[in-house]
Order: C-alpha cells, then structure tokens, then sequence
C-alpha cells in the first residue's frame, strides 16, 4: 500500500462526471509485423503480462474508512481484462483524423475507481491494417516523467523482446488492512501534518515577500491571473470531448531554437498561440489582449525515489497572441518563460506541493477562487493548458513490431477547456489539442495551423543569429 501524495489526491478532487481526470498514451503499429498475431484476444494476454510487472498497473484506490484520512493505492494484480481490456473500431479511411475522434471518445468517460486506474483500447480500423493501443490511465497515477517511465516499461528498445506472458502463479491481492492498523495509520499522518502547518505558513510569508520586492522594484512575475479575456472554452463544459494531433518535424522545432536562441520549449509555446490566434481570427473572436497558459514543468529530482504520481511546478505565462509578426510573438514568450524560470528560481519551489497535503485549504484556493474569480471579473483565471514532454528518442518496439507514432494528451480543467500537449518519439513532436465539443467542435480547426506556423518561423530562422539557449524546460510535461 501506498498512500496518495496531496498533489495526486487533487486530481480525483477535482474530477467530476464533466471533468475526468485521466491521460491518454497512444500508440500507432502494424500488427502484422509482431512477432506472433497480436489479436485482440491475444492483447489480453500481453496486458496480463504488462499487469505482473508493472506496478502501476495493479494499483486500485483504496477508500478511507467514513472518509477520514487520504486515499491508498492498494495493490490489486488480478484484474478483470474483459473490463480493462477494450476493443473498438476507426471510422472509415482510418487517418489521423479518424483515430482522433476515436480517441476524443474514449476520453469522455471517467475510469471506474472500483478498479485498477486504467484502460487499454484496442482500435483496429486503421489505413493499412495499422492498430492503436490507446493507454487511457488517471492523471493521478503518472504523469511525464512518470508515464515515460510507464511506457518504456510497456514496451521495449530491443525488437528482439518477445511478447510478455502472465506469471504461471497469480500474484496475490492486497487486502484492506484492520481497522486496528488503519486508524493508527491515519493519525499518525494527521498529527505529522498539523506539526507542520506553522512551517507551511511560514514559507508562505516568505514568499510573499518576495512577490512583493519583484512589484515594488518594477520587475516582471507570473502571468496575472483574471487578466485574459474569456473566450468560448472557458465556458462550463460537458463531457463531450474533441480531440485532433498533427505531428511537426522536431528537427526544424530545434533549428528554430537555436536560430532564435530560445527553448524547444518556447517555440512549442509559439506553435500553439500561433496556432490558436488564427483559428480565433478566422472565427472573429481574436482579442488585442493576449491570453494565458498554466504551463506544467517537471520538479522531480534526478534519480528520485517517487518514480510515479505527480511532482510538478505551474508556470503562468503569457501565450502573446495578440502579436501578428510569428518572432515578435516567439521573443515575447520566450521572455515570459525566462520571466517563470526566475520567479520560480527565488520563490520556495515546493511551497505549492506541501500547501496540497492540506486539501480543503488548497481547495479554496484552486478551486474555489477560480470560479468565484471568473464570476466576479467575468475572465478566467488562465486561458488553457500547454504542456510538452521530451518522449523516447529511441524506437519502441512491442513483440518486434515498431512503435511507429506516440501521441499522448492530457485533460482539461474548468475553466481551460482547452489543453495543448506535445511529445516527441524520435524525429517527430505530436502536437495535440483537446477541447470540449460543445465549444470547440472541431479542434482540427486549430490542429492544422500548427505546421503552418512552424513554418514561418523556419522561414525567418534562416537569417536568424545562431546561438542556442539548451532546452532547460524539456521537463515540460503532459498528463
């Protein structure tokens, strides 16, 4: 058993029957190149395979006792692979297009907590004879490091790695322990968090100090919140999902980099901005204000222990899409990141996280404050989530058949209907965009200005300065 860390914690507070809280990893092969027919019924038999070796795969939410105390994964190996393992089919020609809405599907419901956190989908359907393995697991569980992790597990560097086979003993389920075990248990983590609550208040002057010497000497922080003007999905959204992706060639995202002397990072930021002004000019909805991004960045250390859940930071920066010229907009951003990485290099880093272990507080503050705040300015806290994630850079193999496309995407949160996540997977970058239907009905509107703009920033790199800035950010991460 382990218990859930605050920040793991929150994404099943915040999930809801509108909201859902898990990430897709998605993978493109040709099954007929595996080394033995991968079928749908025989995929039960991998995933078993999967579930006896990989740890996360077996974690089940176990609930407090009358709601007192965290929850616990609790290991569950034994699971039911006619529920975990699913099959549907493509659309008719099975392109990208029709794998999206697929998968745009496949996000809408929630996962069953009653269960293991996760689903495999087999889609078949797809041009070619081509398959997808679309990975749907909660956000609680993994998320960038993590979920590199978690598919470099799954599948394998080496195509000579044969399927996996289920253990020829089960492993055993862990049971709940007695309630003469449980409670100590809690108390003792309730005691250690209100032992530290003075420390916690402490650091959180501190940082406010800080915050106010940065205004009072003129100098830049963090996107303001309720500063960007509200646009169509930052309404109250459904469940309805739309998804779409399109790849850019990651080889040209670093030669802009470079040319310009900014991040990957930076120049991901810029595709998405760019990207999305033009959708909103073509629609009449492009405002001479910009928007803003709560920017998801990796804090978790070099070899650390907690090799699954969450451990990030949020930037808030400024996406500049009020700027038409493609390099005024990426120097502008690419400030805002410099602008983050300094306040967050003199704030307290994991102030935010231990705030977390104290719930109904940081509930006020991440969800209460934002809807009040919304109501009352008539703006959103932040415009939309953007994320990106340095994937493998290697080809995965699963049974010998290359892993010949991975798209991962995380969810959205009220009120950012829209979500942004980048992966590369060896010389490409996935750029996907998640919405709600019911306000951006077709993301691909958005989608397919992505190579676009890249383009025009190729175009000016190649009188650009040279110099590089390495991607600092790289750890950007998706859900």
């Amino acid at each position: 058993m382990r218990r859930l860390k605050g920040e793991d914690n929150s994404f099943l507070a915040w999930e809801s029957s509108v909201q859902p809280q898990h990430t897709i990893k998605a993978v493109v092969l040709d099954p007929a190149r595996v080394s033995e027919p991968l079928s749908f019924d025989r995929l039960k038999t991998v995933v078993q395979g999967w579930v006896d070796r990989v740890e996360p795969m077996q974690w089940q939410l176990l609930s407090p006792r009358v709601g007192v105390g965290r929850p616990w994964w609790v290991s569950r190996p034994r699971i039911d692979l006619d529920h975990h393992v699913q099959r549907t089919t493509a659309p008719a020609p099975g392109g990208d297009e029709e794998l999206a809405a697929t998968i745009g599907d496949i996000f809408e419901v929630a996962l069953d907590r009653d269960r293991p956190a996760w689903q495999l989908w087999y889609v078949d359907g797809l041009a070619g004879g081509r398959i997808a393995l679309v990975l749907k697991i909660h956000h609680a569980v993994a998320v960038g490091s993590a979920s590199l992790r978690l598919l470099e597990m799954l599948y394998s560097t080496d195509p000579e790695t044969p399927l996996p086979q289920p253990r020829k003993i089960p492993l055993p389920d862990e049971k709940r322990p007695a309630a003469v075990v449980w409670w100590p248990w809690v108390l003792r983590h309730q005691i250690a968090a209100l032992s530290r609550f003075p420390r916690i208040v402490t650091r959180t002057a501190k940082v406010t100090g800080v915050i106010r010497r940065r205004q009072k000497a003129g100098q830049p922080g963090y996107a303001e919140a309720f500063t960007a003007p509200a646009m169509a999905f930052n309404e109250p959204f459904s469940a309805r999902r739309r998804f779409a992706y399109r790849c850019c060639d990651a080889a040209e995202i670093k030669r802009v980099a470079k040319a310009f002397g900014v991040t990957v990072n930076d120049v991901f930021l810029t595709l998405c901005g760019g990207a999305l002004r033009g959708y909103l000019q073509e629609h009449d909805q492009l405002s001479d204000e910009p928007l803003t991004a709560v920017v998801p960045v990796s804090m978790r250390p070099a070899g650390s222990e907690a090799q699954w859940g969450n451990q990030v930071a949020r930037w808030n920066v400024d996406l500049a899409t009020h700027i038409a010229d493609p390099v005024a907009r990426l120097q502008a951003v690419a400030a805002a990141t410099r602008t983050a990485r300094e306040v967050q290099g003199e704030r307290d880093a994991w102030l935010q996280h231990d705030w977390m272990e104290y719930w109904p507080l940081f509930w006020l503050y991440s969800r209460v404050l934002p809807i009040l705040g919304a109501r009352i300015k008539q703006r959103p806290m932040f415009s939309l989530i953007a994320s990106n994630m340095r994937g493998p850079q290697q080809t995965l193999y699963l049974g010998g058949a290359p892993i010949e496309q991975l798209i991962s995407s995380g969810p959205v949160v009220f009120p950012m209907g829209l979500n942004f996540t980048g992966w590369s997977y060896r010389d490409d970058m996935t750029i996907c965009v998640l919405t709600c239907g019911d306000h951006v009905p077709d993301p691909y509107g958005i989608a397919d200005r992505l190579p676009g703009v890249l383009a025009e920033l190729s175009e000016r790199a190649g009188s650009a300065g040279a110099g590089i800035v390495e991607d600092a950010d790289r750890q950007a991460v998706s859900g």
